[in-house]
C-alpha cells in the first residue's frame, strides 16, 4: 500500500488483549509505513453509555488521524470500534471472535482451536497471535520456565509440577534456570519452591513489567512451559527456542485446548515431558511460527 497506514487500537487494557493487537500492528509496521492511536474504552456498559451521551468518545476519536484500519481485541472493545467506523470510517479487524453479525467486521483473525467456520473474512491463525518476534540469539545455557496455574482444562497438583522442575534443574547443570509465575499460579507454588531454590531463581510477574517475558524470550534458549498457559506455549514458540511442556492430567478427553497442545507435540513442535524423560533433550520446534506476520500479511494483501 502506498498510502500511510493509520491505525486506532481499541483496548480494554487486559494484557492478552494488549499482546494480540500489539503483534498485529508491530508486524503491519514492519510492511508498510504505518502510525498506531490506542483507544481506551470505558470499562463498563454505564461508562460507556456515559461517554456515549456526553460526546467524550467521539471528542476522543476526532482529534485523532482519520483511519485506515480499526483493530478490537477484547469483547468489550467492539462496539466502541463499530461506533468509531461509523463515524470515521476504517477496515474493522476484530481478533478471536465477534459476537456481532459477521457482516459487520472486515477481518477477523481466530485461532484454529476455536473451530472458526471457513469464510473469506476470517483468517485462522495456530494459537492466539502475539507480540513475540522469532528470534537467532538464543543461549543454550539460559532457561525459563514459565507456570500457570488451575484451569479447566487441566489438573493442578503443585507438587507433581515441582518434581517435575527439579527432575530437569537436576539433569541439566549447564543450564542457568528461572521460574516464573503468572496470575494463576497458586500461592503455595512460590511458597514451597522458595524453601528449596535461591530467589533470585524465582520470577514474581508482579515484580516485572510488562515486557519482561518478551526480553527474555529474544535470548532463552529453553522453555517450559506447563500447558494449562496456552498462550504462553504460542509465545515460547514464536521465539525460536526449544520449548518443553510439562506434564498435568488432562480434565476431560476431546477439550479442544488439551486437544491443541497434544496436536503440537504430535507436530514435533513441542516436547513432552514423558519424551524428555527418554531422551533428557528438547527437540527443536518443526518449523518456525510467527502468525502475527502471516496476518498482518493477509490484511495488508486484502
Amino acid at each position: 500500500m502506498t498510502n500511510s497506514i493509520i491505525i486506532w487500537q481499541f483496548s480494554d487494557l487486559k494484557p492478552g488483549h494488549e499482546n494480540q493487537s500489539k503483534g498485529l500492528i508491530k508486524a503491519i509496521k514492519s510492511r508498510s509505513s504505518a502510525e498506531s492511536h490506542r483507544v481506551i474504552v470505558p470499562s463498563s456498559l454505564p461508562k460507556f453509555l456515559y461517554s456515549l451521551f456526553t460526546g467524550s468518545l467521539y471528542r476522543q476519536l476526532v482529534q485523532l488521524p482519520r483511519p485506515s484500519h480499526l483493530i478490537a481485541a477484547g469483547r468489550r472493545t467492539h462496539l466502541s470500534m463499530l461506533l468509531a467506523h461509523l463515524w470515521f470510517g476504517g477496515q474493522r479487524i476484530v481478533l478471536m471472535r465477534s459476537h456481532w453479525p459477521k457482516s459487520w467486521v472486515d477481518h477477523m483473525i481466530i485461532p484454529a482451536h476455536d473451530e472458526p467456520k471457513d469464510q473469506h473474512n476470517i483468517f485462522i491463525t495456530q494459537g492466539a497471535i502475539n507480540n513475540v518476534i522469532p528470534s537467532e540469539n538464543h543461549n543454550s545455557h539460559s532457561g525459563i520456565m514459565l507456570i500457570g496455574g488451575p484451569s479447566k482444562h487441566y489438573l493442578w497438583d503443585t507438587d507433581k509440577v515441582i518434581l517435575q522442575i527439579f527432575d530437569i534443574i537436576n539433569t541439566t547443570p549447564e543450564v542457568s534456570w528461572q521460574i516464573a509465575n503468572s496470575r494463576r499460579t497458586p500461592t503455595d507454588f512460590f511458597d514451597k519452591l522458595g524453601s528449596l531454590l535461591p530467589q533470585s531463581q524465582l520470577i514474581d510477574y508482579k515484580a516485572v513489567d510488562s515486557n519482561w517475558l518478551t526480553s527474555q524470550l529474544d535470548t532463552t534458549g529453553q522453555i517450559w512451559v506447563s500447558p494449562d498457559s496456552v498462550s504462553m506455549v504460542y509465545e515460547s514458540l514464536t521465539s525460536g527456542a526449544l520449548v518443553g511442556c510439562l506434564f498435568l492430567e488432562e480434565t476431560r478427553t476431546n477439550n479442544r485446548i488439551v486437544n491443541g497442545i497434544n496436536m503440537l507435540i504430535d507436530q514435533n513442535m513441542l516436547t513432552s515431558f514423558k519424551q524428555w524423560q527418554t531422551t533428557h533433550k528438547l527437540s527443536p520446534p518443526s518449523y518456525q511460527l510467527y502468525e502475527a506476520q502471516r496476518a498482518a500479511d493477509w490484511i495488508l494483501n486484502q
